[in-house]
Parts: structure tokens; sequence; C-alpha cells
């Protein structure tokens, strides 16, 4: 068995989550601040959830992103790792050379990165428009003022690059230009198909990690994710009653009841 995970909004929150009286553990720290944390019973279940099967972090976070979480702090170790939204696997930290190898060939079938990122440089007075920014040389993003900007203005150049095999994804305050075969299901179904894993369970929140709830057999969404209102009644996934650090800990309760039940099914 086996848990894919999203991090963001999905395992760690920002502080825009912590309660008043909040006891939450920190685990990443930027330019000197504290702007990630965990909750103690998360740590918790993630431990239980290990002791019988793989949990393996599953991100759009780059490599050196994704390093940032002193998830070892409290004792989380973690055999495998996506980052760079399937970009790279990580096998104890380093990066598994035969899946780079795999994901370079797949995305020939696209236009390169900087070729591409050239195409929006007319659109880089559009209003709203604060920041364009390269995430290693797998993707590019904009970050935008969600009061500002209008999709809409950019129309012209998703449709261009989705003709160059580049999928456009609206995530809060980013807009992400993916190469198509860049997806976090790529590196997951990989991994599944190398080392055999047929029971596989997903935790996300946003469009990001669409893909990767569709192809894990069981999947869980976190109510308080973009992803719910953009499926509403369409939605096929186990959304989680309580939203925040509560919510993760919902779905990891669930998870460790389904690891029991398939565990006695054996």
């Amino acid at each position: 068995m086996v848990v894919f995970s999203d991090l963001d909004r999905s395992i760690i929150y920002s502080k825009r989550f912590l309660g008043e009286n909040s006891k939450e553990l920190e685990i990443e720290v930027y330019k000197g601040e504290n702007i990630s944390y965990i909750s103690q019973k998360t740590v918790n279940l993630i431990k239980e959830i290990n002791k019988n099967s793989c949990f393996i972090p599953t991100t759009t976070r780059t490599t050196e992103q994704f390093k940032r979480i002193e998830f070892s702090k409290y004792g989380l170790n973690f055999k495998y790792a996506i980052t760079s939204n399937g970009g790279n696997i990580l096998i104890d930290g380093d990066i598994d050379k035969d899946y780079k190898i795999f994901i370079e060939k797949k995305l020939e079938l696209s236009s390169s990165i900087d070729d591409t990122i050239k195409l929006l440089e007319k659109y880089k007075s559009v209003y709203g428009i604060k920041k364009i920014r390269k995430a290693e040389e797998f993707f590019f993003y904009i970050v935008v003022d969600k009061e500002e900007f209008d999709l809409r203005s950019i129309e012209g150049f998703i449709r261009e690059i989705k003709g160059l095999n580049w999928d456009t994804y609206k995530n809060g305050t980013k807009v992400y230009f993916v190469p198509s075969a860049l997806k976090k299901s790529t590196a997951i179904k990989y991994i599944c198909d190398k080392l055999n894993y047929k029971q596989t369970f997903a935790i996300g929140d946003s469009i990001m990690d669409k893909d990767m709830l569709e192809f894990c057999r069981s999947s869980y969404l976190l109510g308080h994710g973009d992803l719910v209102n953009i499926l509403q009644k369409e939605n096929p996934f186990l959304v989680s009653k309580k939203s925040g650090f509560e919510g993760t800990e919902e779905v990891l309760n669930s998870i460790i009841l389904s690891q029991k039940n398939l565990n006695n099914n054996i």
C-alpha cells in the first residue's frame, strides 16, 4: 500500500491556518521566518501509516523548496518523494537518474521552456501580473493579483502554448504553465510500476493534484481546497468534513482505517 500526498495546504500549512492559541509545529524556515507548520497529530499519523505502507510526499515544489521542509526534525523520513510536479523522483534525498532520463524523453514532446517563456513576453504588461518565475527547467508560472488579474487577458497565449503541448492551471495567486507530460501522475505511475504498488491512496487540495487524485484508487480531497469549488457536483473524491489541520488529521485517520481493513482481509 502506498500514499501519495500533496504538501502545502494538504499536510503543512502557512500562518493563515493557525489559531489564536495554536501549538502547531514549525517545519519550514525561509529567510529567517517560520512560514510553514504541521500538527503533532499529523506527524504521529504519518508515522503510523509508514509502519505498514509507504508515504510519499508529492509536490509541485521544486526539489530545493521541498528540502527546506524539516520533516526529519520530527522523525519523519521518506524513502521516496516526488517534486517539481512530477519532474523529479527523489530516493533517500537524491534524484533518481533513471527517472530523469525517462521524464526528459517525455518532455521532448513539448516546446522548450525558454522558447515558451519568450511567447509570454508580449503579455508582461497585462494588468495584474506581478512576477514571472521559472521552476527549475521544468515549468514556469506567473504570480498575479487575484483582484486585478483576468485570465481572459492571456487567452491568446494559452491557446498558442496548448498547440505546443503545454497546459495551463490557475491556482490561487499563481497561474502555472506546464508541459503536458509533466504531471504528478506521471511520476506516480512510474513508481507504482517499478515497485508493484496496487493499493494507491492520494491526498490533495488543488487543481495541481487532480491528475494524481484521478490516478489513485482511493483519493481524498481537503474540503478547504480550490478543487472542491471547481469540481462542485462532479466531484468523485472523498472530501474531508473539516478544514485545515483538522481536515488533514481526518483524512489520515481514514487512510489508517482503510489500511487496517485491507490488512484484515489479506
